[in-house]
This record gives C-alpha cells, structure tokens and sequence, in this order.
C-alpha cells in the first residue's frame, strides 16, 4: 500500500479554543485524514491539556509550557521545530498571526514542504492590531513566505494583493457550513427575537447594536435582543445594557456550544452583527442555513456572503440608525423577511463544506505534485 502524504496542519489554537478558522482546521482533518496523514500542531495554553492527542483517524500535537500568555509567543519557533523533525510533504498554516509566522519559520527551518497559508482574519489590518510589534513587522514576511495563499474572502485577497504577493499564487476559498449540524427539525421562530452571535470584543460593534437598540424598542417593545458569545468587552457591554436601562430586554448567553448556538439563530426572527472588521463572517452563513434573515456590514469579507437586498441586508459600519433602521424593516416586513430568507437558503449551498474540503483536497495534490 502506498504511504500517505503527510500533511502538518499549524494552528495556534485548537480544541477547546474554537473559532472559525479552528472549524476550517477541524473539517479537514475530519475528512481528508483517510487521504492523508494528518496532524495538527497547536499550542498548549493549559497545563492539563495534554501534549499528544490522538483523535480518529488525525493526530493533534501541542507544543507550549501550558500557559497562554506565553506560549502563543513562543508557538512560531517551537511549532516551526516539530515541523522539522515531522518532515511533511505540506505544511498549511491557517490563520495570518502566529500560525503564519510559524510557517514562515518553516521555510527555513525545513525548505523540503510545501508552503500554504490561509488568510482568515480581517481585524489585523485594524491601526489596533497593526500597533503590535511583531504584526506590523512581520506583516509582509508572514505574507510572501508562503508557496501558496488562500484567503476565506475577496477583501483578504487583495490584501495580499497589496502586500505584494503574485496574484497567481492567491486564490479564495471560503469557509464552509457543515449543513448536517444544523437543528432538525428547525425550532419555531420567536417573534421579535433579534440575535447576535460573535466574540464579545471591539471588532464586532456591540456597542452599536446597543444604541440602535432602544429604537427598535420603540417600534417593538415587546423586541428581544439576545447576545451569545464571551470576551473582553463583556464589562464594557453589561454597563452599557444598564446605564440605559436595557436589562429587560437584552440578554447576555455568554459562550455556548456549537450546536446550542445554533439552535438559539434558529429560534430567532433576524440575526445581526454590525462587525467593524471581518476575514468572511461565518455566523452570517449559519445564520443563513438557518432560515434567519442577516444583517451586517459592509466591511471585510462580509459582503462576500450578503448581496444587499438579495439574501439579506447590509448596512455602513458605526451607524446606530442604519442597524435599527434595518432590525424594524425586518421584524415589520414579513414578506421581506421571507424573500430574503428563500434567497438566502440557495446561495449558502456553495458553503456547504464538501465542496470546500474539495477545492482544499485540489490544492493539496497539485502541491504534492509539484
């Protein structure tokens, strides 16, 4: 029997630190590890995670001391290291941070792999983001190393564009929605449940969808707007629900589970993020395969998957107006709500992540080939 191919999956973060570029890693460790030797190499970040994690059919591998705050510094030169000693055909970082300065270590730590880097993210080019040392100097080299870049959305590949990267070695391939995940049969929608699903920090513009709250609420007063998901700005967030009195119609989850959270877009009648920056915006294709009409901004890679007025609505980042303006059209406009919704339904089907594990499988071969 022929010997797989080895592929070295780097991704600086991993199960149990789940996002959507993690969700790109799981799919195609899940369905291409029949075809190829597959490992995941990611950090540590906890002393109880263990170092070698066989899963089916896949290995994960944690370099790292256990501690976050350390060990995401250290990722690069020890992730770079293993990959030497694990010889790969393919080493495919998947996200533009510390996975992609990993493999561009690995250029010199072992020039014998093929070098592929999938671009994920769109809040690095924030001035926030770009103030951090080691992006802003790194940001090019992150950028050129590779062989082969594929990026989640047309705004990332333009951005390697910029950087300088040959436009015959960049492609976009999205993320993807596993549609066997989804809540069968669909729950009931609740009327006037407005949700939003994302990582509670600056980039996604909570703070926003606050002020444009109590509009909404003046048209709905019976409207409930829930928020799922942890982070940062989860302070911020509470004082702002009341100094303005929202405690009784805002609710804050917190983080959930994939299929939990899932099953709360799915109850929902509108799903809004007014992101101020996003790689593509994934949840928005969730929501979407749920039959729950969107709304989000027209940054990043977001209007890669909303054709304003055709599968749901966009709206300019910032603008308290424009988001309630748009949560009342929806919640008043049934017909609306629907036609989008239909709309939506047909144009997520090129998510579905068979189709995008293909298109990966494509580029892994052609690589191997070469």
């Amino acid at each position: 029997m022929e010997k797989k191919k080895k592929i070295v999956i780097l991704a600086a973060f991993y199960e149990p630190f789940m996002s959507g570029a993690e969700q790109m890693v799981r799919q195609i460790a899940k369905r291409l590890s029949e075809k190829y030797e597959i490992i995941i190499v990611t950090g540590r970040y906890r002393k109880d995670l263990a170092r070698e994690d066989p899963r089916g059919g896949f290995r994960l591998l944690r370099v790292g001391f256990g501690f976050m705050r350390l060990d995401k510094f250290f990722y690069p030169a020890l992730a770079a290291r293993l990959t030497r000693r694990l010889k790969p055909d393919i080493a495919h970082a998947v996200m533009e941070s510390y996975a992609g300065l990993a493999l561009g270590l690995v250029k010199f730590f072992y020039s014998g792999a093929a070098r592929i880097l999938t671009l994920q993210s769109g809040d690095l080019d924030d001035g926030r983001k770009q103030a951090v040392f080691y992006i802003r100097f790194f940001w090019k080299f992150i950028h050129r190393a590779p062989d082969q870049i594929t990026a989640i959305s047309t705004a990332l590949a333009a951005r390697a564009g910029r950087l300088g990267v040959n436009r015959d070695k960049i492609t976009v391939i999205p993320n993807g929605v596993d549609f066997s995940e989804l809540p069968m049969p669909q729950p009931e929608k609740t009327a006037g449940r407005v949700i939003c699903v994302g990582r509670l920090s600056w980039e996604k513009g909570h703070a926003y969808l606050l002020k444009a709250w109590p509009e909404v609420r003046r048209e709905f007063p019976d409207a409930r707007l829930i928020l799922v998901g942890e982070g940062p700005e989860r302070g911020k967030i509470e004082d702002i629900i009341k100094q303005n009195g929202l405690g009784d119609s805002v609710a804050l989850l917190g983080r959930l589970g994939h299929a939990e959270t899932l099953r709360e877009i799915s109850r929902s009648e509108v799903f809004v993020c007014p992101s101020l920056a996003e790689g593509l915006g994934i949840v928005f294709i969730e929501a979407q395969a749920c039959g729950v009409p969107v709304i989000g901004t027209r940054v990043g890679g977001i209007p890669d998957v909303i054709r304003d007025g055709e599968n749901g609505i966009l709206v300019e980042p910032e603008d308290p107006a424009a988001i309630a303006a748009a949560v009342i059209k929806l919640l008043n406009g049934k017909e609306l709500a629907g036609r989008l919704r239909a709309r939506a339904l047909e144009t997520v089907k090129k998510y579905d992540w068979r189709n995008i594990i293909a298109r990966i499988d494509a580029l892994y071969e052609g690589k191997i080939k070469t």
